[in-house]
């Protein structure tokens, strides 16, 4: 199993922005101040345990890690499965399109080992872990947000929850053709055709992280279109410090 810090830039964001098209632009850092340097490296070296560079990867669109991860697990580079800590404003789990309806409908009704090939077609930035946990990688899921207050994310998707349940502990995908599909979202008795395995779920406010230990292979995403310009240079120092890219042919 390998242990990843999954990092979003806009993470170190005071504020969450949504629902921004690719190529929107970069955010307002008046709207959305960004944290102070001092503050972001400190929870980085003291919550996240990162001290020398650990073998990862830069991205500049979250969604890019599919396909990052997808090589280096051909390769050998990244050991099955992944437990994943994200560290986001955003949870990535597909929330906001409707790409949900062909994982659920189609991706689970193909044999485990061909589901990369039809999810590549589908993987954003807003649903990357959704397929990933489809295509059967990770073994655990934290969610780390950057807000103070406490309660699940307001972006977890209930179509992918164990029972379709948002309180539950598991993420569980349930394969359904499009017809128990449609008899599913408007309220009338369904079947499911097969029962995912669960993925737990945890997640937290930052204030309440703290690995218990060091992580394998950091990522990082820069989400240029969630993130203002300032804080750029933020992205750079982690990138140096912290990313040996080149352990990965990066």
């Amino acid at each position: 199993m390998t242990r990843i810090l999954d990092l979003d830039l806009d993470f170190f964001v005071e504020g969450s922005a949504n629902w921004r098209s690719a190529g929107s632009g970069r955010l307002d850092a008046a709207e959305y101040p960004p944290w102070p340097r001092d503050d972001a490296l400190a929870f980085l070296r003291e919550r996240c345990k990162l001290g020398d560079p650990s073998p990862g990867f830069v991205v500049e669109n979250h969604g890019e890690l599919f396909d990052r991860w997808a090589t280096a697990i051909d390769a050998d580079k990244l050991t099955l499965p992944l437990s994943v800590t994200h560290i986001d404003a955003h949870s990535d789990l597909g929330l906001g399109d409707t790409t949900y309806i062909n994982l659920l409908t189609e991706l689970l009704f193909v044999d485990v080992d061909e589901r990369r090939a039809g999810a590549a077609a589908l993987v954003n930035d807003g649903n990357y872990l959704a397929f990933a946990i489809a295509c059967r990688w990770l073994a655990d899921l934290t969610l780390v947000r950057n807000g103070l207050g406490g309660g699940r994310p307001n972006d977890l998707f209930p179509y992918y929850m164990e029972n379709f349940d948002l309180g539950a502990a598991n993420i569980e995908l349930n394969a359904m053709s499009r017809e128990q599909f449609e008899r599913r979202r408007y309220g009338h008795e369904y079947v499911v055709a097969a029962v995912e395995p669960k993925v737990p779920l945890r997640h937290m406010a930052w204030r309440d992280f703290d690995t218990p230990m060091p992580f394998e292979v950091i990522c990082l995403a820069r989400s240029p279109d969630f993130t203002p310009v300032e804080l750029d240079p933020l992205f750079d120092e982690i990138r140096e410090r912290f990313i040996d890219e080149a352990a990965f042919g990066g």
